[in-house]
């Protein structure tokens, strides 16, 4: 074959494809419902069981992130409530992931601006300068990120404050704040290649910082300061807790030293190394805090302290990339699930 498709080669691959009965059939089948649907393993799916010989005990209701892509901060939060209602023994309780996800917005931009001043000496069309003009607020974040905001700004129940519109469906608002965000960046860059003084630029990021604190009031609501807490136990009896902070909250109710959990990762690249620690570049949100840090395991390691931590009755954090083989319908991850091929 040359360069280019000629008429010549389409006849071909048509041919090909008509005298294929079962390539037939399955355009019949794909072309009228979802791929997977039809692609799925029927050994498989029979083999689903969700049955376990060990169980979290305190697990409550699942929660949902609704059209954003705050699945990291969910599952972190999802952990705490976990030895809260052990602790206060709650039939169900959520934290506000609203709350946490203003502080990470707001750490994300003063991030973000902190990255652009060191790299003001960085071409325009450079790839670093480009990546962080990417996705500078996205909603996606790591463990030391969730340990970064909970240590610093501590946490509130949801009623304090509940989910808002933007915050179930981050799409626009992240798209305004980007725009915005992009806008500073071009304005901090001119200004340090004009000759302003460090003094001068960090008051500028100042007043930038303010007008993007002022977007994520409007879009989520203004976090509390002080709150009171009430809440019924599984006997029934009323407990209440008065003039909290934040802080006071996670630290006196919640009483969970996150610095103890180690985020443990599988990437099986020829470059990396087992049994050792790795860091992602630019990738963080309040800028002074922990650094990401992932310790690299073989995958049955990661299994054999999975287990050992269910076994414990403590529960995981786990993340992955959702979009390979896993069916939603029935809330299985399972590479032997579709055929593909």
């Amino acid at each position: 074959m040359g360069k280019e498709i000629t008429l010549s080669n389409v006849n071909k691959y048509l041919k090909k494809f008509k005298s294929d009965p079962q390539a037939r059939i399955s355009m019949n089948a794909a072309t009228r419902t979802d791929v997977r649907r039809v692609a799925m393993n029927w050994e498989s799916f029979r083999e689903i069981d969700h049955t376990f010989s060990n169980k979290v005990t305190g697990e409550m209701k699942a929660t949902s992130q609704k059209r954003s892509g705050r699945c990291w901060g969910f599952a972190g939060l999802n952990l705490l409530r976990i030895y809260l209602g052990r602790k206060y023994k709650i039939k169900d309780f959520e934290f506000s992931q609203n709350y946490f996800m203003f502080y990470d917005k707001l750490e994300k931009a003063n991030y973000f601006l902190e990255n652009i001043i060191e790299t003001s000496d960085k071409s325009t069309d450079s790839r670093l300068i480009m990546h962080l003009l990417d996705s500078p607020i996205q909603d996606g974040g790591q463990w030391d990120m969730f340990v970064n905001l909970l240590m610093k700004y501590g946490t509130v129940p949801k009623k304090v404050m509940a989910e808002s519109y933007h915050s179930s469906n981050s799409a626009q608002m992240n798209k305004l704040i980007t725009r915005k965000l992009r806008e500073f960046a071009k304005d901090l860059r001119t200004a340090i290649s004009n000759g302003k003084s460090k003094s001068q630029v960090s008051k500028m990021k100042d007043e930038m910082l303010s007008e993007i604190y002022q977007m994520l009031c409007i879009s989520l609501g203004t976090p509390p300061e002080t709150f009171d807490w009430s809440i019924r136990d599984k006997k029934d009896k009323f407990h209440r807790y008065t003039d909290l902070t934040p802080q006071t909250f996670f630290k006196k109710h919640v009483d969970i030293d996150l610095n103890d959990f180690v985020c443990l990762i599988n990437d099986p690249r020829p470059f990396t190394d087992y049994n050792k620690t790795y860091t992602v570049d630019y990738l963080g949100n309040v800028y002074g805090g922990n650094i990401i840090r992932y310790l690299n395991l073989e995958n049955e390691e990661l299994k054999k302290y999975t287990i050992k931590s269910i076994k414990a009755d403590d529960p995981v954090w786990f993340g992955c990339d959702v979009g390979k083989f896993f069916t939603r319908q029935f809330g299985v991850m399972d590479t032997n699930l579709f055929e593909f091929d």
